[in-house]
């Protein structure tokens, strides 16, 4: 008797114990369900970050449920988070090997991350499943780009075209191959078709960009931003090579409007101001493009005035710069307009009024010993009065310290020029060059030198390989033509401006 009951308490409390776990777990998956159920919500409103809140929660209650681990990773696609997503994925497939979502989903983003192996991995069984599955085309396709199967990759751009012609994969898929098979023109026409049937396809036309970018065809980039502009318009580069083709067009209504719109956004970025300088620069006769410059720098913000007045001095109109700066460089110096201080010593010693900028830069450092913008200008006072043993000091103080400061580099190689010391002079410009490889300035102070050393063949051989190096870019052939014609060498000259015939929107 006594030995029964015992068994019966005992199996009395397996069973509770029982029914407690179940009623755990069945609270677990309400809770999770219910987190999945607001996520549903969330997800269809496009309030994507709390949708990624919810679904994590209902992970963390109920980790077991596959589509739970999709919706996870569709959450994380849409916010950007691809690594997150793949991991999310991986989960799905585990709990469900056949799931065709997390296959497709992981062999696309296999190849995004160039892990091909990996992608075929997954292509292979999902084609198996689904011989037409666009995920599975896509990750074979790119395979056998990456193989340098182009006869296979074509026939995949063809099936996915032909299953859903509405789809621009397809014919992103022929147009790499075309450009991959020296076929670019080719490539660039294809998608110039697309692009006629759907002008709000932002990977077709970023293709486009790219392809024409490589051609050199200024007429096709600046086209092709025009269409980009409104679908990135928190992106000014496109807005800025819209102000380019609009100009080159002769519409200047249009080039009026997008800089209206680009001071009304981007009024406090020197980047973006600086960029509307140039192009003031670039295409206005010089007194207007200055007069225009510090009528956009007179209610700038500080640091956009200090590029602005940068820009003046560099074109020679010290004196506007001067007077923009004054009010930013008070007798006093602080932490807080030390920066104004800097930019206003650099305008006065521009203008001519030397006296004045020593006065300023000794006060910069007396406040601030170590202060790179105080130093230079301190040596570049010092290299005026041709006191080349303080100046090179102060400069190669700022190069050491700051490796990315180009004016800085210049300035040892100027120093050593000057002074006569063609050794270091040489050392002094070969180092800015591997510094600044694109650096069409540090190529053309080198090439100075070069050519006052009588090494001509030097400076055009740089020259010339520079330009074929960054081909793309109008500035490189614009130095090459320059350095040719300073070196004497008709021939080279010539090249140079063959070379700039294809950027005809900019002048030569």
């Amino acid at each position: 008797m006594r030995a029964r009951t015992w068994r019966s308490r005992h199996g009395i409390a397996f069973t509770m114990a029982v029914f407690l776990m179940l009623s755990a777990c069945r609270s677990n998956v309400q809770r999770a369900d219910a987190y999945e159920a607001t996520y549903d919500q969330q997800f269809s409103q496009g309030n994507y970050a709390a949708a990624l809140q919810s679904i994590q929660q209902a992970v963390g209650e109920d980790e077991n449920q596959a589509r739970r681990w999709l919706k996870l990773a569709r959450v994380q696609i849409q916010l950007g988070r691809p690594s997150a997503a793949a991991s999310s994925y991986q989960h799905a497939l585990d709990l469900q090997p056949d799931s065709i979502e997390a296959m497709e989903n992981l062999s696309v983003l296999a190849v995004r991350g160039g892990r091909f192996d990996l992608a075929k991995r997954l292509a292979d069984p999902l084609l198996l499943l689904q011989p037409n599955n666009l995920g599975g085309l896509l990750a074979r396709s790119a395979i056998a780009i990456h193989d340098h199967r182009f006869a296979d990759a074509d026939k995949d751009a063809d099936t996915i075209i032909a299953g859903d012609p509405s789809r621009e994969d397809g014919y992103l898929i022929k147009a790499r191959i075309l450009d991959l098979t020296d076929r670019t023109r080719d490539a660039v026409a294809l998608l110039e078709q697309r692009a006629a049937t759907d002008s709000n396809s932002a990977d077709i036309l970023l293709q486009l960009m790219t392809l024409y970018q490589k051609l050199g065809d200024r007429s096709g980039i600046q086209a092709t931003a025009i269409r980009l502009m409104p679908l990135f318009p928190d992106d000014p580069r496109y807005a800025m090579e819209s102000l380019r083709a609009y100009h080159a067009r002769g519409q200047e209504d249009n080039v009026q409007i997008v800089i209206d719109r680009l001071r009304q956004r981007y009024a406090g970025n020197p980047a973006v101001m600086g960029a509307i300088a140039q192009f003031w620069r670039s295409t206005a006769p010089p007194a207007v493009a200055r007069e225009e410059i510090a009528k956009l720098a007179d209610t700038a913000p500080p640091r956009v005035k200090f590029t602005l007045a940068d820009m003046l001095v560099e074109m020679g109109d010290a004196p506007k710069a001067i007077a923009l700066l004054a009010p930013l460089a008070p007798s006093k110096v602080t932490t807080a307009n030390i920066d104004g201080q800097t930019h206003y010593a650099r305008a006065l010693l521009a203008g001519g009024k030397t006296a004045e900028a020593q006065a300023k830069v000794d006060s910069v450092l007396a406040f601030d010993s170590g202060n790179p913008d105080g130093l230079l200008l301190r040596a570049r006072l010092a290299f005026a009065r041709k006191d080349y043993a303080s100046a090179v000091t102060d400069a190669q103080v700022v190069a050491n310290d700051d490796v990315d400061n180009e004016d800085a580099a210049l300035l040892v190689g100027q120093i050593y020029a000057a002074q006569g010391n063609s050794l270091l002079a040489d050392k002094a410009y070969a180092e800015a060059r591997s510094k600044f490889p694109a650096s069409t300035r540090a190529l053309q102070e080198q090439a100075k030198w070069l050519i006052a050393q009588n090494k001509q063949d030097v400076a055009v051989r740089n020259a010339t390989s520079f330009a074929h190096a960054y081909a793309n870019v109008a500035e490189a052939w614009q130095a090459m033509r320059d350095i040719c014609s300073a070196a004497g060498n008709a021939a080279c000259a010539a090249e140079a401006r063959d070379g700039l015939a294809r950027f005809s929107a900019r002048p030569a």
